[in-house]
């Protein structure tokens, strides 16, 4: 959407910054960015609301030491151009391949409270991982969706 002139957020959507730390990294998030496990990286989770309530948590993952280059990554105030966005801006590393998977997962303990669902429930995920234009990896996001949501992607053939 973003490419395209958007803004990232749906008609009437807004997103709520809820955290931005640096932390150890762990399995999934490890084998994502190509790093090892306990390796610094900076996530940022945020959550997206319309008028019907929470539609979805997402949290993104970028290496340490990326994240030194981004210091509004873990700012609690949304970033203008997205992560993609911001990690071209600074570094010229120009998002080139985007793989999505879709599954059902059940829901965390930290992510239950924030989607407004109990721990364990199965809902929709999206997860997200981007590449450069030298094939390295960028970011890593995973997006809980919140029960009855539809999931929606919209695009051009030409």
């Amino acid at each position: 959407m973003l490419r395209g002139g958007g803004t990232g957020l749906a008609d009437g959507e807004r997103v709520e910054i809820l955290l931005g730390i640096t932390a150890p990294a762990e399995q999934e998030v490890a084998d994502a960015l190509g790093l090892n496990v306990g390796d610094l990286v900076a996530v940022r989770r945020r959550r997206y609301v319309d008028d019907a309530g929470v539609s979805a948590v997402s949290s993104t993952w970028i290496a340490g030491t990326l994240a030194r280059e981004l210091p509004e990554f873990t700012r609690a105030e949304p970033l203008p151009t997205m992560t993609f966005g911001l990690i071209e801006e600074r570094t010229g590393r120009r998002a080139t391949r985007r793989r999505d998977a879709v599954s059902v997962r059940a829901v965390p303990d930290e992510v239950a409270s924030l989607l407004g669902v109990q721990a364990g429930r199965d809902v929709l995920v999206v997860t997200n991982r981007y590449w450069d234009q030298h094939g390295e990896p960028t970011e890593y996001a995973v997006d809980y969706h919140a029960p009855g949501r539809e999931l929606m992607s919209e695009y051009d053939l030409d």
